[in-house]
């Protein structure tokens, strides 16, 4: 399968990065050369003269909401896991997944107006149930049911599958921020019947400080809705609001294709960049929001070019507080596998392309997560 591997020399200064001696060449520490969720380019020596970003992009919850999903283990919950269908693939804590790992899981893979008609769902659903397989939950093509903004509430059969699978247990709803748990509360509340003497109301959680909306089932169980989970690696928290906001898509997304030779790089707005450093002529096709400019370029000093580029507002969205090196975080991916592949950034958006052994280096904004998988929407002929 593709690695993402930590790069080994130091992408300033090329030296080979090592751990052992701190006054050799190449030194980082050994909590930064071991670290998996962040990939570092720079060695010590570098990082103090450029200043160049360390980020952390693993998220976690807090022991709060940790509490209350043990009790969702504890008593064999239902756990209805809402996601955004167009970013998605960075947003599990691991602590949570730690926790749920042995709950029976519904996924909700929400926002599927926002992806192109064209795409197949059943291929959208396996899709979704080996990322959250990645994540090591046991979810099969069968526990994903694909939602949208404008259908939530014309689906009253969702309603009965969830009180199919809870087996008179416990339904706690979980996802990030912005997944859509809030519509589908909604949606839910619009067809239920409280057959129960208890009331629907928002109350801490017990034992925690969580506000959580309580709507009774039964006499001895209930719906959860609970508070989002982080998405502090996202695009949407780095950015400025502002800009963050163009960067998400409104409609059916279409995707903007360039062909990348080696030493090409592609611009995504003034966001981010993909650099093709080695492998044949690549087809990539970058699938995000309409207002992101997508630009190929080629020269010695892109890097330059492109900070240039940012600062007179050339590529859009831009934001003021990307305009150093020291403002982005830089990947290495080595690709091994054949076939329809995506390199996603959280909240942007991913490109397209066949595997056939490149390596591609991705410029993000600090602290955004990145991601590697097969095609969310593979090649109509594959």
């Amino acid at each position: 399968m593709s690695k993402l591997n930590i790069v080994r020399r130091c992408y300033n200064c090329n030296t080979i990065l090592q751990d052992e001696d701190p006054s050799a060449d190449g030194y980082i520490s050994p909590e930064q050369f071991q670290k998996k969720g962040a990939l570092v380019l720079f060695c010590n020596r570098c990082y103090q003269k450029q200043k160049y970003n360390f980020s952390d992009h693993e998220i976690s919850c807090s022991e709060d909401y940790l509490s209350m999903l043990k009790d969702a283990a504890a008593t064999d919950a239902l756990i209805v896991f809402v996601v955004d269908l167009f970013s998605f693939e960075t947003s599990f804590p691991m602590d949570l997944l730690r926790v749920i790992q042995g709950n029976r899981i519904l996924v909700l893979a929400n926002k599927r107006d926002l992806l192109p008609k064209n795409a197949d769902d059943e291929i959208l659903k396996e899709y979704v149930a080996h990322r959250f397989r990645v994540a090591k939950l046991k979810v099969a093509k069968e526990d994903v049911v694909l939602t949208s903004l404008n259908s939530l509430s014309k689906n009253p059969a969702l309603a009965k599958e969830i009180d199919k699978r809870r087996e008179r247990h416990d339904v706690y709803v979980v996802g990030a921020g912005n997944a859509g748990k809030t519509l589908f509360i909604a949606s839910y509340l619009r067809t239920y019947k409280n057959k129960t003497p208890r009331s629907v109301v928002t109350e801490n959680y017990h034992g925690t400080s969580l506000p959580v909306l309580q709507i009774p089932l039964d006499s001895s169980s209930f719906i959860y809705d609970t508070p989002g989970t982080p998405n502090t690696n996202s695009v949407e928290a780095k950015l400025p609001l502002e800009v963050a906001r163009l960067c998400y898509p409104d409609e059916p997304l279409r995707p903007k294709t360039h062909s990348l030779l080696p030493g090409d790089s592609l611009f995504l707005g003034g966001i981010a960049r993909v650099v093709l450093l080695k492998g044949n002529r690549t087809a990539v096709s970058f699938f995000g929001s309409k207002n992101i400019k997508t630009l190929r370029m080629r020269a010695k000093n892109e890097e330059d070019v492109f900070l240039k580029l940012i600062s007179k507002g050339d590529l859009t969205p831009c934001s003021t507080t990307l305009s150093s090196p020291s403002d982005f975080d830089v990947y290495d991916l080595e690709v091994e596998e054949t076939g329809s592949r995506d390199i996603g950034i959280a909240g942007l958006g991913w490109i397209r392309f066949k595997g056939d052994k490149q390596t591609f280096r991705i410029f993000v904004p600090c602290g955004v997560s990145i991601f590697t998988s097969r095609s969310k929407i593979p090649f109509e002929k594959e």
